[in-house]
């Protein structure tokens, strides 16, 4: 398969959001007068949503309960999204290569757009996504394959001739029901273990350098 556009998903693939997240859920924590979460533990849940967070924070909450967690937890993060968000160290330079053969670009990402539209206002790229998808943009989301067609037709390319990288199964699949090859960033937000049997990706990147080298020898 020739891959003439590369497709990322944002949490755990892109952007290391991790520290942002976890300060965030502990100052809830704090705000409620409940003990801190280790970071590890944080860490393994991100890229399963604000709400996965939330009820690792209060596993004893549901209904209205929960949800005045979540959302203060989302207010708190919103309030500090990038004081320690950056692109996956490694990654830069595969950015950069996009940029100097003009490879298009992209993301889509389960991340509602207020969220994502203030998280990239603080995030500075070699060049800038041609497509950003988020979890609302259209009705359906991952693993639906609606998102992944709107970013290649936003990159103006098929979606046989994308790959979608991302750090969690549900990504995989999107990539899968789109037509698209696949690539699973085993760095990111895993539960530990991660068994990569239990991934039907077509590539397996073990860290960021991975992916730049892999984008480096697109066009070569």
């Amino acid at each position: 398969m020739t891959v003439k556009c590369v497709l990322f998903d944002l949490d755990g693939t892109l952007l290391d959001t991790s520290y942002d997240f976890a300060y965030a859920l502990n100052q809830t924590l704090k705000h409620f007068s409940q003990p801190p979460l280790r970071y590890q533990d944080i860490r393994k849940v991100v890229s399963q949503g604000g709400l996965a967070m939330t009820q690792l924070g209060f596993p004893n909450l549901s209904g209205d309960e929960l949800e005045e967690k979540r959302q203060h937890f989302l207010k708190v993060y919103f309030d500090n999204i990038a004081h320690h968000t950056q692109i996956f160290p490694g990654l830069e330079s595969g950015l950069e290569h996009l940029a100097k053969v003009n490879i298009p670009w992209g993301i889509v990402t389960n991340k509602p757009g207020w969220l994502t539209e203030k998280l990239l206002e603080h995030i500075s790229f070699p060049s800038q996504p041609l497509s950003v998808i988020s979890g609302d943009t259209l009705e359906n989301r991952k693993p639906n394959p609606e998102p992944m067609h709107l970013a290649a037709k936003q990159c103006g390319v098929s979606p046989d001739k994308c790959i979608y990288l991302g750090d969690h199964p549900r990504d995989i699949e999107a990539g899968i029901n789109a037509g698209m090859k696949t690539g699973a960033a085993m760095f990111g937000y895993l539960p530990e273990p991660a068994d990569a049997n239990a991934w039907p990706a077509d590539l397996f990147f073990h860290t960021p350098i991975e992916i730049s080298e892999y984008i480096k020898e697109l066009n070569s």
